[in-house]
Protein backbone atom coordinates (compact mmCIF):
# COMPACT_ATOMS: atom_id res chain seq x y z
CA UNK A 1 0.00 0.00 0.00
CA UNK A 2 2.88 2.38 0.80
CA UNK A 3 4.39 1.78 -2.63
CA UNK A 4 0.99 2.37 -4.27
CA UNK A 5 0.55 5.64 -2.36
CA UNK A 6 3.97 6.91 -3.47
CA UNK A 7 3.13 6.01 -7.07
CA UNK A 8 -0.12 7.97 -6.92
CA UNK A 9 1.63 10.98 -5.45
CA UNK A 10 4.22 10.90 -8.22
CA UNK A 11 1.49 10.73 -10.88
CA UNK A 12 -0.36 13.67 -9.35
CA UNK A 13 2.52 16.12 -9.18
CA UNK A 14 1.14 17.87 -12.27
CA UNK A 15 -2.64 17.24 -12.06
CA UNK A 16 -5.30 15.05 -10.37
CA UNK A 17 -5.54 11.41 -11.37
CA UNK A 18 -8.85 9.73 -12.25
CA UNK A 19 -9.22 5.94 -12.01
CA UNK A 20 -12.39 3.82 -12.05
CA UNK A 21 -14.72 6.64 -11.01
CA UNK A 22 -12.43 7.97 -8.29
CA UNK A 23 -10.24 11.11 -8.42
CA UNK A 24 -7.01 11.27 -6.44
CA UNK A 25 -5.46 14.68 -5.75
CA UNK A 26 -2.96 16.35 -3.46
CA UNK A 27 -3.89 19.06 -0.94
CA UNK A 28 -1.39 20.54 1.52
CA UNK A 29 0.92 17.56 0.96
CA UNK A 30 -1.80 15.00 1.74
CA UNK A 31 -3.35 12.48 -0.61
CA UNK A 32 -7.12 13.08 -0.94
CA UNK A 33 -9.81 11.01 -2.64
CA UNK A 34 -13.25 11.95 -4.00
CA UNK A 35 -15.74 10.44 -6.47
CA UNK A 36 -15.23 11.63 -10.03
CA UNK A 37 -18.02 13.70 -11.51
CA UNK A 38 -18.68 13.65 -15.22
CA UNK A 39 -20.96 16.35 -16.51
CA UNK A 40 -22.63 15.76 -19.81
CA UNK A 41 -22.01 18.66 -22.17
CA UNK A 42 -25.17 20.65 -22.69
CA UNK A 43 -26.46 21.09 -26.20
CA UNK A 44 -25.86 24.62 -27.44
CA UNK A 45 -28.88 26.87 -27.60
CA UNK A 46 -30.04 28.52 -30.81
CA UNK A 47 -28.61 31.84 -29.61
CA UNK A 48 -25.23 30.25 -28.84
CA UNK A 49 -25.18 28.57 -32.23
CA UNK A 50 -25.99 31.86 -33.98
CA UNK A 51 -23.28 33.72 -32.02
CA UNK A 52 -20.71 31.07 -32.93
CA UNK A 53 -21.67 31.18 -36.62
CA UNK A 54 -21.48 34.98 -36.63
CA UNK A 55 -18.04 34.97 -35.01
CA UNK A 56 -16.77 32.51 -37.63
CA UNK A 57 -18.26 34.59 -40.44
CA UNK A 58 -16.67 37.80 -39.14
CA UNK A 59 -13.25 36.13 -38.98
CA UNK A 60 -13.57 34.89 -42.57
CA UNK A 61 -14.82 38.29 -43.68
CA UNK A 62 -11.89 40.05 -41.98
CA UNK A 63 -9.48 38.00 -44.09
CA UNK A 64 -11.21 39.10 -47.32
CA UNK A 65 -11.42 42.69 -46.12
CA UNK A 66 -7.68 42.88 -45.43
CA UNK A 67 -7.03 41.43 -48.86
CA UNK A 68 -9.20 44.14 -50.44
CA UNK A 69 -7.42 46.97 -48.58
CA UNK A 70 -3.93 45.67 -49.21
CA UNK A 71 -1.39 47.81 -47.33
CA UNK A 72 -3.90 50.48 -46.30
CA UNK A 73 -3.71 50.43 -42.44
CA UNK A 74 -7.19 51.79 -41.74
CA UNK A 75 -8.09 49.67 -38.74
CA UNK A 76 -4.60 49.46 -37.29
CA UNK A 77 -4.46 53.26 -37.15
CA UNK A 78 -8.00 53.49 -35.75
CA UNK A 79 -7.19 50.95 -33.04
CA UNK A 80 -4.14 52.95 -32.04
CA UNK A 81 -6.24 56.13 -31.81
CA UNK A 82 -8.94 54.46 -29.71
CA UNK A 83 -6.63 52.48 -27.46
CA UNK A 84 -7.78 49.10 -28.77
CA UNK A 85 -5.42 46.13 -28.76
CA UNK A 86 -5.63 45.27 -32.45
CA UNK A 87 -7.42 46.43 -35.58
CA UNK A 88 -9.36 43.20 -36.00
CA UNK A 89 -10.67 43.50 -32.43
CA UNK A 90 -12.03 46.98 -33.15
CA UNK A 91 -13.44 45.85 -36.49
CA UNK A 92 -15.24 42.95 -34.81
CA UNK A 93 -16.68 45.19 -32.10
CA UNK A 94 -18.04 47.77 -34.54
CA UNK A 95 -19.16 45.52 -37.40
CA UNK A 96 -20.12 42.10 -36.04
CA UNK A 97 -23.77 43.16 -35.71
CA UNK A 98 -23.85 43.97 -39.43
CA UNK A 99 -22.71 40.47 -40.45
CA UNK A 100 -24.66 37.20 -40.39
CA UNK A 101 -23.30 33.68 -40.37
CA UNK A 102 -23.33 32.14 -43.84
CA UNK A 103 -24.55 35.39 -45.38
CA UNK A 104 -21.96 38.11 -44.96
CA UNK A 105 -22.90 41.77 -44.62
CA UNK A 106 -26.66 42.34 -44.38
CA UNK A 107 -26.94 45.77 -42.65
CA UNK A 108 -25.06 47.75 -45.29
CA UNK A 109 -25.99 51.28 -44.07
CA UNK A 110 -24.67 50.50 -40.57
CA UNK A 111 -21.51 48.75 -41.74
CA UNK A 112 -18.27 50.71 -41.25
CA UNK A 113 -15.90 50.25 -44.15
CA UNK A 114 -13.54 52.71 -42.48
CA UNK A 115 -13.23 54.58 -39.20
CA UNK A 116 -10.82 57.07 -37.72
CA UNK A 117 -10.29 60.60 -36.45
CA UNK A 118 -10.46 62.62 -39.70
CA UNK A 119 -13.68 64.49 -40.53
CA UNK A 120 -16.05 62.18 -42.37
CA UNK A 121 -17.41 63.15 -45.80
CA UNK A 122 -20.69 65.06 -46.00
CA UNK A 123 -22.12 63.22 -49.00
CA UNK A 124 -24.35 65.29 -51.29
CA UNK A 125 -25.21 62.78 -54.01
CA UNK A 126 -24.39 59.35 -55.43
CA UNK A 127 -25.40 58.05 -58.83
CA UNK A 128 -24.47 55.36 -61.30
CA UNK A 129 -22.58 56.15 -64.45
CA UNK A 130 -21.89 53.18 -66.69
CA UNK A 131 -20.06 50.49 -64.70
CA UNK A 132 -19.15 52.93 -61.96
CA UNK A 133 -20.51 55.62 -59.69
CA UNK A 134 -20.17 59.37 -59.30
CA UNK A 135 -20.01 60.71 -55.75
CA UNK A 136 -20.21 64.35 -54.69
CA UNK A 137 -19.59 65.77 -51.22
CA UNK A 138 -19.57 69.12 -49.46
CA UNK A 139 -16.32 71.07 -49.38
CA UNK A 140 -16.21 73.08 -46.16
CA UNK A 141 -14.64 76.50 -45.67
CA UNK A 142 -11.22 75.23 -44.65
CA UNK A 143 -9.37 78.42 -45.50
CA UNK A 144 -6.07 77.05 -44.26
CA UNK A 145 -6.47 74.04 -46.51
CA UNK A 146 -5.33 71.67 -43.75
CA UNK A 147 -7.51 68.82 -44.98
CA UNK A 148 -7.90 69.65 -48.66
CA UNK A 149 -5.12 67.26 -49.67
CA UNK A 150 -6.76 64.21 -48.04
CA UNK A 151 -6.97 61.30 -50.46
CA UNK A 152 -10.27 59.79 -51.60
CA UNK A 153 -11.17 56.11 -51.21
CA UNK A 154 -14.32 54.25 -52.19
CA UNK A 155 -15.16 50.86 -50.74
CA UNK A 156 -18.00 48.88 -52.23
CA UNK A 157 -19.95 45.64 -52.41
CA UNK A 158 -21.85 44.25 -55.35
CA UNK A 159 -25.37 43.32 -54.33
CA UNK A 160 -24.69 39.75 -55.41
CA UNK A 161 -21.52 39.46 -53.28
CA UNK A 162 -22.24 40.61 -49.69
CA UNK A 163 -19.23 38.62 -48.47
CA UNK A 164 -16.67 40.15 -50.87
CA UNK A 165 -15.57 43.76 -50.22
CA UNK A 166 -13.70 45.84 -52.80
CA UNK A 167 -11.71 49.07 -52.66
CA UNK A 168 -11.21 51.71 -55.35
CA UNK A 169 -8.47 54.30 -54.87
CA UNK A 170 -9.27 57.58 -56.62
CA UNK A 171 -5.80 58.53 -57.83
CA UNK A 172 -5.25 62.28 -58.15
CA UNK A 173 -8.55 63.19 -56.46
CA UNK A 174 -8.51 65.02 -53.13
CA UNK A 175 -11.07 66.13 -50.56
CA UNK A 176 -11.07 69.68 -51.97
CA UNK A 177 -12.32 68.44 -55.37
CA UNK A 178 -15.76 67.59 -54.01
CA UNK A 179 -16.41 64.98 -56.68
CA UNK A 180 -15.09 61.62 -57.84
CA UNK A 181 -16.02 59.15 -60.60
CA UNK A 182 -14.96 55.57 -59.88
CA UNK A 183 -15.16 52.57 -62.21
CA UNK A 184 -16.40 49.36 -60.59
CA UNK A 185 -16.02 46.16 -62.63
CA UNK A 186 -19.19 44.06 -62.45
CA UNK A 187 -19.33 40.96 -60.29
CA UNK A 188 -19.27 37.56 -61.98
CA UNK A 189 -23.05 37.07 -61.78
CA UNK A 190 -23.70 40.56 -63.13
CA UNK A 191 -21.30 39.99 -66.00
CA UNK A 192 -23.14 36.76 -66.81
CA UNK A 193 -26.41 38.68 -66.81
CA UNK A 194 -25.01 41.14 -69.31
CA UNK A 195 -23.82 38.39 -71.62
CA UNK A 196 -27.33 36.93 -71.53
CA UNK A 197 -28.72 40.18 -72.79
CA UNK A 198 -30.36 41.15 -69.53
CA UNK A 199 -29.10 44.70 -69.89
CA UNK A 200 -26.32 46.85 -68.48
CA UNK A 201 -25.93 46.45 -64.73
CA UNK A 202 -28.79 43.98 -64.63
CA UNK A 203 -29.35 40.46 -63.43
CA UNK A 204 -32.39 38.68 -64.84
CA UNK A 205 -33.80 42.04 -65.95
CA UNK A 206 -33.36 43.61 -62.49
CA UNK A 207 -30.76 46.23 -61.60
CA UNK A 208 -28.24 44.84 -59.13
CA UNK A 209 -27.56 47.29 -56.28
CA UNK A 210 -24.15 48.66 -55.40
CA UNK A 211 -23.28 49.42 -51.77
CA UNK A 212 -20.75 52.24 -51.72
CA UNK A 213 -18.64 53.72 -48.90
CA UNK A 214 -16.77 57.01 -49.30
CA UNK A 215 -13.93 57.89 -46.90
CA UNK A 216 -10.77 60.01 -46.74
CA UNK A 217 -7.17 59.40 -45.67
CA UNK A 218 -4.29 61.79 -45.16
CA UNK A 219 -1.27 61.83 -47.46
CA UNK A 220 0.91 59.97 -44.96
CA UNK A 221 -1.57 57.10 -44.63
CA UNK A 222 -1.64 57.46 -40.83
CA UNK A 223 -5.16 58.86 -40.33
CA UNK A 224 -8.50 58.04 -41.91
CA UNK A 225 -12.09 59.19 -41.67
CA UNK A 226 -15.24 57.21 -40.89
CA UNK A 227 -16.95 56.02 -44.06
CA UNK A 228 -20.31 57.30 -45.27
CA UNK A 229 -22.73 54.91 -47.03
CA UNK A 230 -24.72 55.24 -50.24
CA UNK A 231 -26.83 52.60 -52.00
CA UNK A 232 -27.06 53.05 -55.77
Amino acid sequence: MVRTTHLLEACMEEKPLRMEGVTYYMRNGRLCVRPSRYRKRKKRTTAEEAASNRFTEVRKFWTLYRRALGDLPVWRMAAREQGANQGDTLFHRLNSGCIRGGEGVWAFPAFRFSTGSLDMPALRSARREGDGVVLEWEVDEDRAGARWSDRVYVGYFHGTDPRVPHLAVAEGVCRKDGRVAVAMPPAAEEAAGKSDGAGKGLKGGREVPLHVYLFFGNEEGTRFSPSVYAGV
